[in-house]
This record gives C-alpha cells, structure tokens and sequence, in this order.
C-alpha cells in the first residue's frame, strides 16, 4: 500500500503561514525595543551622574587609648573623732560646709582642765615673784643660793603644768585639719563622745584621686604624666582631664596588675569620693590622614575610597588604621585636603560622573566604644 502525502497546494500554504508569523513577531520586536530605548538611555544617563556628597582629606589625632575601671578618692580626706572620752558642748558647723584650715568645728566640756591651767599659772607667777625677792637676798648674803635655785626648778615645774593643760584643752577643741567640704553630723550637743566615735567627715574634693589598675601587659605605655580623661556614668558627656600622678611599687601576683593614680581636677564637684568611673587613657599619640568611615569601600582584604577629580569618581586602594567614633586612620594612598566621595556610594564605578549635592556632615563627637580595654591585646589596636 502506498503513503497518502499533502497536496502540494497544502503544503505551500503552510509556509505561508510560518513565514508570515516569523515576519510579524520580528517586526513586534523590533518596535517593542524601539518603544525602550528611550527610557534605557535615560537611566544609563541617569546612572553615569552620581549624585554625592564629599569631604576633605584631614589630619586627626589617633593615639591609642586604653580603658580601665576606676575609684574616686578624695584628695585628702579624714573623720574627725576625739582623743578622750567627754560631752560635746558646742558644734560651730553646719553639714556640707566649706572650712578652712584651724577652724574650729567642736567644743568638749573642758572644766577641770582650765581650772589646772589657772592653777599652774597662779603658781608660776609665785614662783616668779618668789625668785625675784630672793635673788636680792643673794646677792646681799641674806638668803642662800639653795633656796633661789629650788624656786627656780618650782618655776619650770609650773611651766610643765601649763603646757599640759594648755595640750589637754587643745583635745577638747577638735578643728579643722586642711581647706575641705564636712559632710553630715553624726553627734548632738551634749552627747558623749569617745575615741573612735566618728563626729563628721572631711573630704578636700577640688582635686580628687582617680585609682585604677593598669595590667603589666601595658606598664610599658603608661608612666607619671600620661594624660587621661574620666566620665562618670551619671553624665557620660562630661569629661574631666587629669594625668597619671604615680604607679605603685610593686605587682599585684593574682591579678598580674599595678596599681595607678591620677589627679583630676574636679570643677563643680561633682566627682564624689567613692564614685565609679571610667578611665581613657592616652598613649601612644599619633597625628595621621583620617576620613569618615562611610567613605570607605572595603572589597575582600582590600579597602579603597573614591576620588574626586574633574567631575569623575577615581577609585584609590587605601591601607587603613585605627579607628575612632565615625572615622578611620589612613596609612597610604591619600594625601592631605584630597577631595574624597564621602556618601552616594552605592552603584559608584571607577570613572563615573558625579554630581556634587553638598559637603558631607560629620557625626557628634561621642565617647570611644573601639577604645582598647585593659583586657585586650596591645596587638588589637588596629
């Protein structure tokens, strides 16, 4: 039996049909990416003029800083006691006061020593009186030398009695030992006090004490002199500056650390003895190129910034540094008041044209979150 096949008329009418569908679907194309092109060239030229903000290379100060917990301390400071057992009968003070060195701030009943002193005054100024007619009887030889002499040691005796009574008053007048503030009262007139029995506490607090400790890891950093700042966590804004006074002699074994102290001058005071505070210490001071840290492109192990030269982003590798809040030390690749691309990074290709809307803001100065904690490692820094 023989295959049945298409009339020939069949099959070219087939071919019409493809060629004719072939023909309309490339011709569809082709106005379809005509209709395009227009909104294509708008977005490359869109894209060809960056909009950004920029920013000059500057010099920034990038000293290595090392943190440490430490303890307010009172520049001098003492509780006022008494050296003998008796009944307070005068209070010359009010709590919180500023003294003065040699002020007086409490009185004990002293009764029976000023009677003493009376007495061994009345009897000096016999002795005296006494010493004056024999010494004419002397002379004269009407009175032995045996009788002068023995008014005499009588006369240093009475002296003896004065100065002792004179110190036993003195001990029951308690004054101030050094300029400072008082705090509160711990006693009311009339109350027996004793040695030991604290009557008010007196701190000098215009400069205070900062102890803290600083690991034998850093002893090589820090010495007498080394500047530091301190903030207190009622008021992290507030800085106060002191410098390192003394390091201790010796190194704590268990803690493997040494003892520091720095004097701080305390303006308002409001560092108050025993308060907790937080140490920066500056070391290793190093004036480098720094830039904000948004103006950096890191790809890989690399880094790199963009440029600005004649309308066009250059991109330049860069080798970084320290770093501190909002910024980052540069070692090599830029020079000093370079005009770098600070934001409108994203999408920024080497060569491109930008279009400059403004300088870029720098952030507010904040405390160093990346500063070195004492528990780190000198090797961290960067």
């Amino acid at each position: 039996m023989s295959e049945s096949r298409p009339a020939p008329w069949l099959r070219f009418f087939v071919f019409i049909l493809i060629s004719a569908a072939v023909i309309a679907g490339g011709w569809l194309f082709w106005l379809k990416q005509q209709q395009s092109t227009p909104a294509l060239a708008a977005v490359v030229k869109a894209k060809g003029a960056a909009i950004v903000t920029t920013t000059e290379v500057e010099r920034s100060d990038y000293a290595l800083d090392l943190l440490a917990i430490g303890t307010v301390a009172a520049d001098e400071s003492i509780d006022l006691s008494t050296h003998v057992t008796e009944t307070v009968t005068a209070l010359h003070f009010e709590d919180g006061q500023r003294v003065k060195k040699g002020d007086l701030l409490v009185e004990l009943s002293a009764g029976e020593e000023q009677a003493a002193l009376s007495a061994a005054r009345s009897q000096l100024t016999e002795h005296e009186r006494e010493i004056t007619r024999l010494q004419g009887l002397v002379k004269d030889g009407a009175a032995p030398e045996a009788r002068l002499e023995e008014r005499r040691t009588l006369a240093e005796v009475s002296r003896q009695n004065i100065i002792e009574a004179e110190a036993r008053l003195a001990d029951r007048r308690i004054v101030a030992p050094f300029d400072g503030w008082l705090g509160l009262r711990r006693i009311s007139v009339g109350a027996l006090v004793s040695p030991g029995t604290v009557i008010v506490s007196l701190d000098k607090i215009d400069v205070v004490k900062i102890d803290f400790n600083v690991p034998e890891t850093y002893l090589g950093m820090i010495k007498a002199g080394t500047e530091i700042d301190t903030r207190a966590e009622m008021d992290k804004e507030r800085v106060f500056k002191g410098k390192v006074a003394q390091l201790d002699s010796r190194i704590d074994p268990i803690t493997r650390s040494m003892a520091a102290r720095a004097l701080v001058n305390n303006e308002g005071l409001t560092l108050k003895p025993g308060m907790l505070v937080m140490v920066t210490m500056h070391v290793q001071p190093r004036l480098s190129l720094s830039i904000p840290e948004c103006a950096l492109v890191p790809t890989g192990s690399k880094a790199f910034v963009f440029l600005l030269i004649e309308g066009k982003a250059k991109r330049m590798e860069v080798k970084t540094g320290r770093r501190k809040p909002g910024y980052i030390e540069i070692m090599t690749g830029l020079k000093e008041g370079q005009l770098i691309v600070a934001e409108g990074l994203v999408g920024l290709q080497d060569g491109m044209e930008v279009k400059v809307a403004g300088q870029f803001t720098k952030p507010a100065a904040a405390f160093n979150p990346e500063a070195l904690s004492v528990s780190d490692q000198p090797g961290s820094a960067k």
